[in-house]
């Protein structure tokens, strides 16, 4: 953003540095949990809902990721101004997905059956997935033509997904029998 675009010019890009850290967040959570860290889901699937009922809550989850990425590019909007940058967007994403990363996982943890292994394994993801996020914003906030960075982003996003899906199906298939 430079220094004339505050007010109304500055608020219009809110929503596609939104969508965009979105749609980024979104295919790193897709790749990290249902292509790479796959194996680790299925060996710890007694702590989890069913897998029917795990992918008709995935819109909640979904949602909140939302959420967090249009309070995320609005507050790298308000604290940073027009001295937002990619390195700065990468920094603020990364604190903040690894404080919200620690502190959910240990609220969770302290309610709930979880393994051990998601002390690690949610703070990780949040950092990365936040990381990205402050990454992409950042990188929409400070541009010209903040549609079509989005548009970038998003068609990225889409790439990476279809590939995800190949590699989960040639890599880490599921079984027949677990798939519902």
């Amino acid at each position: 953003m430079t220094s004339h675009d505050t007010g109304q010019g500055a608020r219009a890009r809110l929503l596609p540095a939104s969508v965009a850290g979105w749609s980024a967040y979104l295919v790193i959570d897709f790749l990290l949990h249902a292509v790479f860290l796959a194996q680790w889901w299925r060996a710890t699937e007694s702590y989890w809902l069913p897998p029917f009922e795990l992918l008709r809550r995935i819109p909640f989850g979904y949602a909140s990721f939302a959420i967090y990425c249009a309070v995320l590019a609005w507050l790298l909007r308000r604290l940073y101004g027009d001295r937002l940058n990619l390195p700065r967007g990468l920094r603020f994403g990364a604190m903040a997905g690894l404080v919200s990363g620690l502190g959910y996982v240990l609220a969770t943890y302290s309610a709930f059956h979880m393994p051990p292994a998601a002390l690690a394994v949610w703070p990780a993801s949040s950092l990365l997935e936040s990381t990205v996020a402050g990454g992409v914003m950042s990188w929409v906030l400070v541009g010209g033509r903040p549609w079509r960075r989005a548009g970038a982003v998003i068609g990225a996003a889409v790439a990476l997904f279809i590939l995800g899906v190949i590699l989960q199906n040639i890599f880490f298939p599921t079984p027949a029998d677990r798939l519902l």
